[in-house]
């Protein structure tokens, strides 16, 4: 009767550990108490939204049946079960989650770590009760998964690691789930984009936007060489942009991270407008994906000075941006203000910037992002734009598609390589030779925009 029992509590577990169920629901206000209408907010993990109504109020619901049949046992090398610790030897970042179940099939504790980093965690599987019981426990490192059966011999049950994940007392629940498991957005006109973290996907959250920023409009600017020089030494970043960032998909948050830092010492303050570098990646830090035209916003933009840079995304989206001012749209200007084809008042050959991006400001291909910006290897490459056109003689002027210079600011050169490094004289052909980044004309630079303008 038991090994009946505890087969149907494997089938079972098999539909309901594996199926999930996205209930998000909250009510968006502003700083007055009122509720804000028109606010989109999205889950950004799993790419759904909705949208509030005169309520403010919102529902994100979606219940996903997929079941995946995983039952392993004996155990994998990473995750191991031994005189009641479950061991959990993650080699590199990755999401990690153990849950207990008790003989009929009840979820008595469940953590969910997103974002661990490597190392070695320990699970010891004891509970609070008056007699043991057959315990089902479920151990995943990323896709790894392993189910292990387990008669409890102590009273507690507590996560050990780098990070306290699990807190238990008394009677309470075993405990709490404090790891982020996902990100939401919230958006609408006149106020501030907001994003908060979540630790699980069944929850309510109600969020207060404050007003538009009080500042000058500043949400776009070419990284300068004499910046990227500050933060990264004498040879720049190469492509290797993960500024500090770990694990999948940090190239692309690294380079985010220094735009917001740049921002910041350009403007103090502007950091908060939530800056996003305009670069695409094969997979992000949830495999997916990522093309730099979905993380921009929609506009408008505008350089340090408050010159206008494009109005709206179809209008950013062409060989030079369109709609904005004549005066810096084919000499992008850096986070000075200045056109960064003089940034000193002398021409020098830096109109490359990586991008790693097509002419639809989508991904270019899978060798065009310096392994998604994490790498500064001579075999690498780059998909570079151009942030002035190199038209008739070498310098600024444009005549359009065909009119005899490369002028797409998204794209058109591909780098020797990803090592750092910069080529600045404005000699025409670019360097010729070597594996840097900027062998073409240029010290791998790229764009940041700001989701606020």
């Amino acid at each position: 009767m038991r090994r009946i029992l505890f087969g149907c509590l494997i089938m079972m577990l098999t539909f309901s550990v594996f199926s999930q169920t996205i209930d998000l629901k909250g009510k968006v206000t502003n700083s007055g108490g009122s509720p804000v209408n028109g606010a989109i907010v999205t889950l950004m993990g799993k790419g759904v939204a909705d949208t509030t109504g005169s309520d403010g109020m919102y529902e994100i619901y979606k219940q996903d049946p997929t079941a995946t049949t995983v039952f392993e046992i004996p155990q994998t090398e990473m995750i191991t079960l031994r005189q009641g610790i479950v061991n959990l030897d993650i080699p590199e970042a990755s999401s990690m989650c153990v849950e207990v179940f008790d003989i009929s099939g009840n979820v008595l504790e469940k953590v969910i770590y997103a974002h661990a980093t490597a190392g070695v965690y320990h699970f010891d599987i004891l509970k609070n009760t008056k007699a043991p019981q057959m315990l089902l426990v479920r151990a995943a490192i990323g896709n790894s998964v392993s189910t292990f059966r387990y008669l409890p011999l102590q009273q507690k049950l507590q996560l050990l690691s780098k990070k306290q994940l699990v807190v238990s007392s008394g009677n309470q629940a075993l405990s709490k789930q404090l790891a982020d498991v996902d990100s939401l957005k919230i958006e609408a006109d006149g106020y501030q984009a907001k994003v908060i973290t979540i630790a699980s996907f069944e929850e309510e959250n109600d969020v207060t936007l404050e007003d538009a920023l009080d500042m000058d409009p500043f949400s776009f600017f070419v990284t300068s060489w004499e910046t990227i020089q500050e933060l990264a030494g004498e040879n720049g970043f190469g492509g290797d942009l993960r500024f500090g960032e770990t694990g999948p998909g940090a190239g692309l948050r690294g380079a985010d991270k220094i735009c917001e830092t740049i921002a910041e010492m350009s403007m103090p303050g502007s950091k908060v407008k939530q800056w996003r570098a305009f670069l695409s990646v094969s997979a992000d830090e949830n495999g997916n994906q990522v093309d730099a035209r979905d993380r921009v916003g929609n506009g408008p933009w505008y350089d340090r000075k408050g010159r206008l840079l494009a109005p709206t995304l179809e209008d950013l989206i062409n060989e030079r941006p369109q709609n904005g001012d004549a005066a810096i749209q084919n000499d992008l200007p850096n986070e000075f203000g200045i056109p960064n084809h003089r940034p000193d008042g002398v021409d020098v050959d830096n109109h490359h910037m990586i991008t790693g991006s097509n002419a639809e400001g989508r991904l270019a291909g899978a060798s065009s992002t310096c392994q998604d910006w994490t790498s500064v290897s001579g075999s690498d490459r780059a998909t570079c734009g151009f942030a002035w056109p190199r038209g008739g003689a070498h310098k600024t002027t444009w005549t359009g598609p065909g009119g005899g210079g490369s002028g797409n600011w998204m794209t058109g050169f591909t780098s020797n390589g990803c090592e750092a490094g910069a080529w600045l004289i404005d000699d025409g052909p670019g360097m010729g030779s070597g594996n840097i980044i900027g062998s073409g004309g240029g010290y791998g630079g790229w764009y940041c925009f700001a989701l606020n303008p």
